[in-house]
């Protein structure tokens, strides 16, 4: 070996143990590498309450066979059931100039979107909120589908079922000054006006509160407050390994004290919806039933991507020892919901008509008299 390769070969032996020490050096500092589970879980919560803008999916993670499998033992439940389940997904999406952990309700630069349906197909419901203006579109022609598969075929229950059905038979003889009507019952963009349409709320709920059902910015702080205090303060939690890049954390946590977070944490959302609310009544007493297993764990998977909470999933057949025979499940049926740093678009819909109070009276009352010739359609 010439002595100018011998040079050559220290200087390249130098620079790898300089690269060395720097990569050495680089991952002891990397907070992410020093961190235990525990806080990791943390500061995954800690990031995604610093986020301004936020979207999330909820749905089963599973597809329609493991969703048969599991509930196939429910009243009626089918394998186009399952395949519906499979692919039906709830997006919601906010952006504000506030982090979400220091919303505040008055908070006038909040907006929101929210669908729901089935993945890559149109979806079934859409509504958005920007400022005091709230735009939605619903497909009424799905609905009724759906109910009259599950046993209850329009026109054959109740007078505002018939209705219903008559409205959306009649949407296209519907005259002009009814757009806003028109195309709420096809199926497109409507625009509402929030004050409007609270007083007129107001004026038809007969409990008298007229409460707003829509997202705020303080409730979804509740709802967050809640899971980092039930994943991070109760959970004992375990290094779960690396998939595809994301971390997974096992946290375990005892059902009652998730009970009381989730209590407390619903109390809002309860205020909020008044008598509105029956599900919730529900879900209050299964979490008192819950509150009394001292001896139950629930354990939930958490993701995290670059420091944040990216998702996080629950078996709902941990549940099973609480159900009756006829609910339970068969096998597991995870739920999950996947967080993602920014939000979807949030902008006015092209071709959104204005719907007023008045115009769903007079759609229902041309519905409930005559057609344009005087005759009953």
């Amino acid at each position: 070996m010439g002595e100018r390769t011998i040079h050559t070969t220290r200087k390249a032996l130098a620079a790898a143990g300089v690269v060395a020490i720097i990569a050495a050096g680089s991952t002891a500092c990397d907070p992410s590498n020093s961190l235990s589970t525990a806080a990791k879980v943390k500061q995954a919560f800690d990031k995604l309450g610093k986020q301004k803008s936020l979207s999330l999916e909820i749905g089963f993670d599973a597809n329609a066979d493991q969703i048969f499998k599991a509930m196939q033992g429910q009243d009626d439940f089918t394998r186009d059931d399952a395949a519906m389940l499979a692919k039906l997904k709830l997006d919601y999406s906010f952006g504000s100039d506030t982090a979400l952990k220091d919303a505040k309700a008055d908070d006038k630069s909040f907006k929101y979107g929210m669908q729901l349906g089935e993945g890559g197909g149109k979806p079934v419901l859409e509504a958005r909120q920007l400022g005091d203006k709230s735009y939605f579109r619903v497909d009424l022609k799905a609905v009724m589908a759906f109910a009259e598969k599950h046993g209850k075929k329009p026109g054959s229950g109740d007078a505002e079922s018939r209705t219903m059905e008559k409205l959306i038979r009649q949407a296209d003889q519907l005259p002009d000054s009814l757009g806003g009507a028109k195309n709420a019952l096809k199926g497109e963009w409507v625009s509402l006006d929030k004050a409007t349409f609270e007083e007129f709320a107001k004026s038809m709920d007969k409990s008298g509160s007229g409460k707003s059902t829509q997202p705020d910015p303080e409730t979804q702080k509740k709802v967050y407050e809640v899971l980092q205090r039930a994943l991070v303060d109760n959970a004992e939690v375990k290094d779960a390994g690396k998939k595809n890049g994301v971390e997974h954390v096992t946290a375990t946590v005892p059902a009652n004290k998730v009970a009381k977070d989730f209590a407390e944490g619903l109390k809002p959302l309860k205020d909020k919806l008044g008598d509105k609310a029956p599900s919730l009544d529900k879900l209050n007493k299964d979490l008192d039933e819950l509150d009394k297993k001292k001896d139950k764990n629930l354990v939930f998977d958490l993701s995290i991507k670059d420091g944040m909470l990216a998702g996080l999933s629950l078996d709902a057949a941990q549940f099973n020892d609480d159900a009756k025979a006829e609910d339970k499940l068969q096998g597991p049926l995870p739920i999950a919901i996947t967080f993602k740093n920014g939000a979807a678009a949030l902008t006015a819909p092209a071709g959104a008509k204005e719907l007023k109070p008045q115009d769903l009276m007079g759609a229902a009352m041309f519905a409930m008299g005559a057609g344009k010739d005087g005759k009953d359609v």
